[in-house]
């Protein structure tokens, strides 16, 4: 895996961590976020696929 390919999924781990660690700890998320981190989820598994894609 490239270290382009590792700085992106490590910031959209990064990122949908912190909306996942607001509803661990019993916080309501908003509908915003909601959608922000499944459109994050979806980014990632775009990449992954790209990235699988590449490696054959």
């Amino acid at each position: 895996m490239s270290k382009e390919i590792k700085i992106i999924l490590d910031e959209l781990n990064f990122s949908i961590g912190r909306i996942n660690e607001k509803e661990i700890n019993n916080k309501q998320i908003t509908d915003r976020e909601y959608w922000y981190r499944e459109g994050l989820n979806t980014a990632k598994k775009v990449v992954l696929k790209v990235e699988k894609l590449n490696q054959d």
